[in-house]
């Protein structure tokens, strides 16, 4: 068995020496043998590779020999998938890669304030792209780091601090300028330029000689598959700066040490804490996503008053001072992975005689879609067809089989399958580069869902529908797309009443809504009200441009009684690809002074579509309301598809009705619909059309 080395530039020229050495008497420790190989010495069309591997009777020295391509593949220093060459990309489609990259800090930052228990631990954050935002942190914190959101080993982090109302302390490692409004305004631009920077408040961790320091925790997955903290160390700068990485000048120590002086009273506590603190970010920053990460160096920090705070997470981690340590995980998880191509072996083999619907999940689905796609495998089995549950890294691309699971006895039991006869896509992966592998291997195969993967935006979705029908066009929210502040100011003033709201992915969070009054305006954040005058709202509005904002008219859709409700109208196709509602779901807010739905500390109930037609408007199913829902429904499905050009199976159209009846689009929804509490309804239209693909061969 053999695990490939590999980077666009050959490792045994990139790579350390301490790396390269580590990795081979690792290797040797195994008993695997490694190549270590670059894009040059690559020939896919044969599935050939020229490589260097070790020299077994010479130690240092090299054997060059062609060889069949590894299946596993250890990427040294990972790419993002838009940094990889053509021939790095076809590489990434025939074998598995090990490594792969992560978002950038402010992504993983949002990511984690969805966590109850993880939540505490986040640093303030937002998007630093002109004066104004660092303006309204330094007002309130006094003192901020400004940071690269993609930036590594320190490089690029600027300490700023207010030292008076006019001037400000500007710091970068150890040289110092002390500007005014205008020449930090200048500065800030020369130094983000077109670069994504982050602000955060400083936080305040210093020994007792000024010296800043933090935690990095290096967590790798074993030779299980599971992950383990290979190595806990402090990193600590120099005194009187901000940044305490090593290639900026910093030092370490025995992390037990450090804290034993820092913390004596508590440092039996925090030496239990950081292991089991490293552990639990790496889970949960994996379950992000789909593809499981090998490495990750976490870095937390303990400020002056013992509150622990997440600075990041970064792949590929420095690992100068313990290579072995790192390179024993790192070969033992390669060959974990290899291994589980002989895993076939040890399952029965699932008979070949029924209509086989691949159904494409990812593993940490919520109740759910567990409860949809059980209903699935029913309907499935009604249907005279079987359905296989498959994740993406369950495919064994040589074997052209996969690991599938099949709803046995009231759970899912593994089988040995070949590839399905139809794809039924609920992972929704498509265009993303960790999975094109996967989706090449399927191409010949027909598939429900062939959109590229991710949320539309609603300007988009709305510019769609410009030229649809009457009765779908005049629905679209009158909408400015946030481009010009003037502009987005004579929009408030012409409506009165508007809304701004993220134009993807809001999760009813950071909306606004804005009412022009006779001399100023009155802005609600969903929990408190401001009153700004015209040069105020224009600075706010100028610190919202570019940051993927949307303004539009505010629908007041509400029930007799005040509380805010959409209504989530889900739309199916059936066997012949014809259009029909599955259902109409209302979803009502508790609260009635919140403007939204599905604010995050607003209860949203959901009640039956009869009862609320009944209640609210006096009519029964298949009465006026019932049918202007479900036509404005279909024909904004129909026309999507016409735009779109590309079939998907489904699509969740979010509408709300004002106080004259009028029905209006929120949005819509064509990736990882939920349905609560349909999923029978919703299976009774997925399966049968899943099955309507399979043309089988004459």
């Amino acid at each position: 068995m053999s695990i490939g080395i590999y980077h666009a530039t050959h490792p045994l020229q990139l790579l350390p020496s301490a790396r390269i050495d580590a990795l081979v008497n690792a290797a040797a420790d195994l008993q695997v043998e490694i190549l270590f190989f670059d894009e040059k010495g690559l020939d896919l069309k044969n599935k050939q590779v020229t490589a260097s591997i070790p020299n077994p009777e010479h130690q240092g020295q090299w054997i060059v020999q062609t060889l069949p391509l590894p299946n596993i593949v250890i990427n040294e220093m990972g790419k993002l998938p838009k940094e990889r060459s053509p021939i790095e990309q076809k590489l990434n489609r025939m074998v598995t890669f090990t490594s792969h990259p992560i978002h950038g800090k402010l992504r993983i930052q949002q990511y984690l304030s969805q966590s109850e228990s993880l939540s505490p631990l986040v640093i303030p954050t937002q998007q630093c792209r002109n004066i104004h935002s660092l303006q309204e942190y330094l007002s309130h914190y006094r003192h901020v780091i400004l940071k690269p959101d993609r930036g590594r080993q320190g490089q690029g982090i600027v300490s700023i601090r207010a030292i008076g109302e006019q001037e400000f302390l500007w710091q970068i490692g150890t040289d110092q300028q002390i500007l005014t409004p205008i020449g930090l305004e200048k500065t800030l631009m020369a130094l983000v330029g077109d670069e994504d920077y982050l602000v955060q408040p400083y936080i305040h961790c210093q020994t007792t000689d000024h010296r800043p320091f933090d935690f990095r925790i290096h967590v790798q997955r074993n030779d299980q598959g599971v992950f383990q903290i290979t190595r806990i160390y402090p990193r600590i700068g120099q005194a009187d700066t901000v940044i305490s990485n090593y290639s900026q000048g910093g030092t370490t120590t025995e992390w037990t040490t450090l804290l034993e002086q820092q913390f004596p009273q508590s440092a039996v506590q925090w030496i239990k804490t950081l292991p089991e603190v490293g552990l639990q970010l790496a889970d949960y920053i994996d379950s992000m996503y789909d593809y499981p990460l090998d490495e990750l160096g976490i870095d937390i920090a303990i400020d002056e008053e013992e509150k622990l705070w997440f600075y990041e997470a970064n792949t590929a981690p420095q690992t100068k001072d313990h290579e072995y340590q790192r390179a024993l995980h790192t070969i033992g998880y390669a060959h974990y992975l290899s291994q589980r191509h002989h895993l076939l072996e040890q399952l029965p083999i699932l008979p070949d005689d029924q209509v086989m619907i691949g159904l494409l999940a990812e593993h940490n689905g919520t109740d759910s879609d567990e409860n949809f796609i059980e209903a699935c495998a029913a309907v499935a089995a009604v249907n005279g067809a079987r359905l296989v549950r498959i994740y993406a890294n369950d495919i064994f691309y040589d074997q052209q089989q996969l690991l599938g699971y099949i709803w046995e006895q009231g759970g899912w039991k593994p089988y040995a399958c070949r590839y399905p006869d139809v794809l039924f896509d609920r992972l929704k992966k498509r265009g993303i580069a960790a999975y094109s592998r996967m989706y090449d291997a399927f191409a010949s195969i027909p598939a429900t869902h062939e959109l590229k993967s991710g949320s539309m935006s609603k300007v988009h979705i709305y510019r769609l529908l410009a030229d649809a029908p009457a009765i779908v066009a005049d629905a679209v929210i009158p909408f400015h797309d946030m481009q010009q502040s003037d502009e987005v100011v004579e929009f408030m003033e012409r409506y009165e009443n508007t809304v701004l709201k993220p134009d993807t992915g809001s999760h009813g969070q950071n909306i606004f809504n804005i009412k022009h009054r006779e001399s100023d305006y009155e802005v609600y954040d969903q929990s408190y009200l401001h009153y700004l005058d015209s040069a105020k709202l224009d600075q706010f509005v100028r610190m919202s441009l570019g940051k993927g904002y949307i303004f539009q008219q505010f629908v007041d859709s509400s029930t007799t009684e005040g509380h805010p409700f959409h209504l989530r109208t889900h739309v199916m196709k059936v066997g012949a690809g014809e259009w029909k509602v599955a259902f109409v779901q209302p979803f009502v807010a508790v609260s009635t002074y919140r403007k939204v739905t599905n604010h995050a500390q607003t209860l949203r109930l959901s009640t039956k579509w009869d009862w609320f037609l009944n209640m609210e408007y006096g009519e029964a199913p298949g009465q006026q309301m019932d049918r202007r829902v479900r036509q404005l429904a279909i024909e904004t499905a129909i026309h999507l598809e016409q735009r779109l050009g590309r079939n998907f199976p489904e699509i969740a159209i979010d509408l709300g009705v004002d106080k004259q009846r009028n029905i209006w689009i929120f949005e819509a929804n064509f990736n990882r619909i939920g349905n609560s509490f349909h999923a029978f309804e919703a299976a009774k239209y997925a399966v049968p059309y899943a099955i309507s693909l399979h043309s089988p061969s004459l």
